[in-house]
């Protein structure tokens, strides 16, 4: 097998040289330039789409194996034309020369057109890459969204649209870590209401849902949206995270008492220094704890609840 010819194909002038190299090429050789031509035009349509699938040059050879002219890339063989009988090797050798002399000599309208092709086909690249990743950021934020969306609903409670025992727990340690890094108010409330499996026993659950969901409306309408979290932490156990000073959780607590006609029990505990967050919640049950011991319907913060249990 010999090589005649080799060109890289970037752009649409090369394919058109390499179509002018070889109808050369069969009609020195003394093929069949008719039927050559069609079969030329096959393999050029194949050189195009494999072009550009690949997105890259193409390296590709005109060969004479025997007595058939071929295109040949990649692993593709193009079959040009056949020859009746072995070609004169002097006149091979001439032919290669001749290719390879008019392959190499500089047409500047050849190479104008050339680069243009060039410049034209980098733009576009970059036209269909900035296209590609707009689609691939705006897919990226639709995945985002679904998997906030997806979070979300795993850590919300489905009857009153709080956060659930997962949300509560995730938020609670975000909010302890940011407020302790970054010396920021912040205060636990734990809820209970009261004498809440009388009522349930009494009207039935759907009164009691009904019930429910009136606490969780009385908690979002006393804290801020988006910045403090209130949960549903258990049957008719309830709790706030709130961003505040205690001044501002005692507010919150009485406005909350005030929406629920003071059915409900409230402990308030405060983030302190150098203290775990389980020891901030135990605090904050502690209070709850002494709420309902003082008669129910009321707040008490764990600082009242600390010089109780010293007095005692």
């Amino acid at each position: 097998m010999q090589t005649l010819l080799t060109l890289t194909i970037i752009v649409e002038p090369d394919r058109q040289r390499l179509a002018r190299f070889a109808m050369d090429a069969v009609e020195a050789l003394g093929g069949n330039v008719f039927a050559s031509a069609n079969k030329l035009e096959a393999a050029l349509r194949q050189l195009r789409a494999d072009g550009a699938k690949a997105r890259l040059p193409v390296e590709v050879n005109l060969v004479l194996h025997d007595l058939h002219l071929c295109l040949a890339w990649g692993e593709v063989r193009e079959p040009l034309a056949t020859l009746s009988q072995p070609p004169v090797a002097e006149r091979v050798a001439a032919l290669a020369t001749h290719l390879k002399n008019a392959s190499e000599s500089t047409d500047s309208t050849l190479l104008k057109r050339r680069n243009e092709q060039i410049i034209a086909d980098l733009e576009s690249a970059k036209q269909r890459a900035r296209a590609e990743m707009e689609e691939l950021e705006t897919l990226l934020e639709m995945k985002k969204t679904e998997l906030n969306k997806s979070i979300l609903a795993a850590q919300t409670d489905a009857l009153t649209g709080l956060y659930n025992r997962s949300g509560y727990d995730t938020r609670l340690r975000e909010a302890f870590l940011r407020c302790k890094h970054q010396g920021e108010q912040l205060c636990l409330m734990m809820l209970d209401l009261d004498k809440f499996k009388e009522i349930n026993d009494t009207h039935g659950h759907q009164y009691g849902d009904e019930y429910l969901k009136k606490m969780a409306n009385a908690m979002r309408a006393s804290v801020r949206e988006h910045v403090d979290h209130a949960c549903r932490i258990g049957g008719d156990e309830f709790a706030i995270i709130l961003y505040s000073e205690l001044t501002i959780a005692k507010r919150v607590a009485g406005k909350i008492l005030s929406l629920f006609d003071n059915k409900c029990s409230i402990g308030i505990a405060r983030m302190r220094e150098a203290e775990s967050v389980e020891k901030l919640v135990g605090r904050a049950d502690a209070a709850l704890y002494e709420a309902k011991h003082q008669g129910r319907g009321r707040f008490v913060t764990d600082e009242v609840q600390e010089a109780r249990a010293k007095a005692v």
